[in-house]
């Protein structure tokens, strides 16, 4: 009977380590976002590759409006099918990139713009090179961002 609990126990211990080891690759990127959860949000940009001309042109939109991104809270990933992907600024992996574009149903040839917000929910989603302004104000008219303006009215 001993013998048997132990072979018991040691088949649910290799179950649960196969288990987490397979859930450890795909969870990783969902932890990466979940860093972010309740103080930041994430602005994915999905693309094809690094020079798409709709990717360039959304970054020169965020470069120009840095400040009003910055008092947003955002952080702005990068995933692309052929090329670096970042998430605010760090290197991600081609499967951390998959991941995220399987999570949020993007083809590897679209592009497309993602707004994630603080509660980790998808917000917003274009299939074009987004108006910030129309960004901006899908987040003003979160209730979190209420709440934000009322306490600090904006830094820009």
């Amino acid at each position: 009977m001993a013998v048997r609990r132990g072979v018991v126990r040691w088949a649910l211990f290799l179950a649960a380590l196969v288990v987490s080891a397979s859930m450890g690759s795909g969870t990783a990127v969902a932890a990466e976002l979940g860093d972010y959860r309740w103080e930041r949000r994430p602005l994915l940009l999905f693309a094809p590759t690094n020079s798409d001309p709709r990717l360039v042109e959304t970054l020169s939109r965020i470069d120009a409006s840095r400040c009003d991104v910055l008092d947003r809270d955002m952080v702005v990933g990068v995933v692309v099918g052929e090329g670096t992907s970042t998430l605010d600024g760090q290197v991600i992996d081609s499967e951390q990139a998959q991941q995220l574009t399987g999570r949020y149903g993007v083809g590897d040839t679209d592009f497309t713009v993602v707004l994630i917000g603080k509660d980790g929910g998808e917000k917003w989603r274009v299939n074009d090179v987004p108006s910030l302004q129309t960004v901006f104000a899908v987040i003003d008219g979160m209730p979190m961002r209420s709440r934000e303006m009322a306490a600090d009215p904006g830094r820009c």
